[in-house]
């Protein structure tokens, strides 16, 4: 396998914010310069990943590679949903495969936008996640199961996500595994499934916090303001983090949820006031 389209290592300076040391861009991907959006915190960087390509197709294979070294901390999202256009070919596929290493006292915060599965598409993704014992990790997706503003839902034929995180020396914590079927998805039809078509994942890793607390709040959809979504969480094997599902029947009640969510955790981190998040 190649070089990664996108690689990036990021460190803390002399001033304690949070810079980028190394930067690699290949077609298709570009990486933005650092923002610092939050007015009372100028240690976190915000990056955005812009894909100029009209997005994935068949025979792509994308790769992304990202380290935190000690103290670093990041938001990091792109400008735009990733389409996964039809692959009307038998057997042809798009593939992303994303490494990722957060160090001692890190923190990372990776919040995409929606990934979007045209009619025919089929993604197969891998991500494998490295963290310190210390460190922390917000980690989200969104699945489109179509256009759904043109009528569009679950005429893609497939989606499987490999997701590994496991300790700096490679002590396996959590593993999980996504496939969903599209076309042949027994249970498009489901009240479930039709009506909250929209599915959103959630990982949080944040040691010294009491998860169980954590997920109360975080599936509190009156203070979140998002009744329409349904929610669930889990505790992860040995208390290594918290495991979220969420289900809506718009985009915008999803993303308006992981916001309040991301509030949630970033405050459990004992931030003396509510933190800017972007739209």
């Amino acid at each position: 396998m190649g070089r990664d389209n996108l690689e990036m290592t990021l460190k803390c300076d002399h001033a304690g914010q949070t810079v980028v040391t190394h930067q690699y861009t290949a077609h298709p991907l570009r990486l933005s310069g650092v923002f610092r959006l939050d007015a009372a915190d100028s240690h976190r960087a915000y990056l955005y990943i812009t894909n100029t390509s009209p997005g994935l197709l068949a025979g792509d294979n994308l790769g992304l590679s990202l380290k935190l070294e000690a103290g670093a901390s990041l938001y990091l999202t792109d400008q735009a949903a990733t389409k996964v256009h039809a692959m009307p070919i038998m057997g042809t596929k798009a593939i992303t495969d994303l490494k990722i290493e957060v160090g001692t006292g890190a923190s990372l915060e990776f919040v995409p936008e929606p990934i979007i599965l045209f009619a025919d598409a089929a993604l197969e993704q891998t991500t494998r996640i490295q963290l310190h014992s210390d460190a922390e990790l917000f980690w989200s997706e969104i699945i489109l199961p179509g256009r759904l503003a043109r009528g569009e839902c679950y005429e893609f034929d497939h989606y499987f996500n490999r997701l590994e995180i496991t300790s700096i020396s490679g002590e396996l914590w959590f593993r999980d595994a996504i496939h969903l079927e599209g076309k042949h998805n027994l249970f498009k039809h489901s009240e479930l499934f039709a009506s909250k078509p929209v599915l959103a994942n959630l990982i949080v890793v944040q040691p010294q916090t009491d998860l169980e607390v954590l997920g109360k709040n975080l599936e509190n959809l009156e203070a979140a303001n998002c009744p329409d979504l349904i929610v669930a969480s889990s505790v992860l094997p040995e208390s290594k983090g918290l495991l979220v599902r969420a289900l809506a029947s718009k985009t915008l009640g999803i993303k308006k949820y992981l916001k309040y969510a991301l509030n949630c955790v970033r405050y459990f981190g004992d931030r003396p006031s509510l933190p800017y998040i972007p739209k």
